[in-house]
């Protein structure tokens, strides 16, 4: 489903497109933890960032090989001084002028062009916000009527499939995260990047969240993000997918950065929480955490095995031929072999199947990603919910409305080996119903 994405300890993301608001999570804190879990003050950077025990991975993220941290190559232009822009800092914090940190961002900026080898070809719309104006900007998309019958359809399924409870309200959910552990974002229909900040220095934190908010830029300034997620707004699956790869890219990248930058004494402000957001986490359903972080932690080890393959070269080239289901994502090596259905299956008219009064609501995929991320947040282990979603062919599903407010869902799987794939996710799916 190409509902939002998130989990953790710290949010950031992508906005402007409805279905790529959202957040970076504890995996990231993980990553830059391993990256700093170097013997002495010198971080280590013989090795490829690796995603850390630390983090809730799914386990059908790919296990890569180490390989060799990219040598940042002076093939960028430099990076401008950031724009100076007003800020709309929380009321519990202090002004925040962007002058005073605008030489350090800009050199965390060229630095990460390095490493990306992309130049940002001008000079970014940069603000330091207090936490008020991100929720702003991301609860924008909670006012359009499309957003809020995509979130309502989605409660419904949720509940039919069991993941949040049935008294639960999905937008209140959202709203309640937008409110709380969110400390940066890129908007790629204005070009803003806006950073939770205070104070005249640039702190581990916000260094940590720019570098990863500059790679969304950099996306953006060179693969035009508005016009991939527009092309891709019909297809689920697509969106998913394309959303793991922004997310996962930015992430391996700032995964990098931070092994060159960041010694073992920062983590105890990058792993710091507010208990205010902590406990917004805490009181989130467990799938949604899941789903959430998902494109982050899988998009990581999909970008770090295409970086294998061919370095920076092998990741632009992706942004050429872009992945199209998140089992694509979950199994680089069905992205190279160009293997994705074609399309759904087709299910059966089943409002003309049940009693009178029944009519479809909504039809669309669920995926391999969606689910493993349920089987797991039904209570199996994560390697088991991978390896029994990992047959997954195409599927399909339909939700259907009843005359005295009746809800159904028809669902199709079709998988590759059905008389091993099937059996295995059955297996599954009766180990944890209650």
């Amino acid at each position: 489903m190409s509902s939002p994405d998130h989990k953790g300890l710290r949010f950031s993301g992508v906005t402007g497109n409805r279905t790529s608001w959202a957040v970076i999570l504890a995996g990231l804190v993980s990553l830059v933890a391993l990256a700093c879990a170097s013997e002495g003050g010198e971080p280590e950077d013989t090795s490829t960032p690796q995603p850390s025990p630390m983090a809730t991975f799914l386990a059908s993220t790919p296990a890569s090989s180490a390989g060799e941290t990219p040598e940042p190559t002076a093939t960028s232009e430099p990076t401008a001084t950031p724009t100076a822009t007003s800020a709309t800092p929380d009321p519990d914090e202090p002004d925040v002028t962007l002058d005073a940190k605008a030489a350090e961002l800009a050199g965390i900026g060229d630095a990460v062009s390095e490493i990306r080898e992309l130049s940002a070809g001008g000079e970014p719309n940069v603000s330091l916000v207090g936490k008020e104006r991100i929720a702003e900007e991301l609860a924008e998309d909670l006012e359009d009527p499309e957003v809020l019958e995509e979130i309502a359809d989605l409660e419904v399924l949720f509940k039919l499939l069991g993941l949040i409870p049935e008294d639960a309200s999905l937008l209140e959910i959202e709203r309640k995260l937008l409110e709380g552990a969110v400390v940066g974002l890129y908007n790629h229909e204005t070009g803003e990047l806006l950073v939770l900040g205070g104070g005249d220095d640039v702190s581990v934190k916000e260094e940590a969240v720019y570098s990863h908010e500059y790679a969304h830029l950099l996306q953006d300034v060179n693969f035009d993000l508005s016009e991939l997620f527009e092309s891709a707004e019909d297809d689920s699956e697509r969106t998913s997918a394309l959303q793991a790869l922004v997310e996962g890219e930015a992430t391996f990248v700032e995964a990098v950065y931070a092994s060159q930058r960041f010694v073992p004494e920062d983590l105890d402000e990058l792993l710091a929480v507010d208990p205010a957001d902590l406990a917004a986490l805490q009181a989130t359903p467990d799938f949604l955490l899941l789903a959430f972080g998902w494109p982050y932690t899988a998009g990581f080890g999909f970008a770090n095995s295409i970086w294998q393959d061919g370095g920076m070269p092998a990741l632009d080239a992706v942004w050429m031929d872009l992945p199209e289901t998140t089992e694509q994502i979950i199994h680089p090596e069905k992205y190279r072999a160009d293997e994705y259905p074609e399309a759904p299956p087709s299910l059966p008219a089943l409002a003309d199947v049940l009693d009178e009064g029944w009519s479809v609501r909504t039809e669309d995929v669920l995926g391999e990603a969606f689910l493993s991320i349920w089987l797991e947040a039904l209570g199996a282990e994560a390697a088991v919910a991978a390896q029994a979603a990992a047959g997954w062919g195409r599927d399909g599903f339909l939700l259907l409305d009843g005359p005295a407010n009746e809800s159904g869902l028809g669902l199709l799987i079709e998988w590759d080996e059905p008389g091993t794939d099937a059996l295995q996710f059955s297996a599954a799916f009766e180990g944890v119903l209650d």
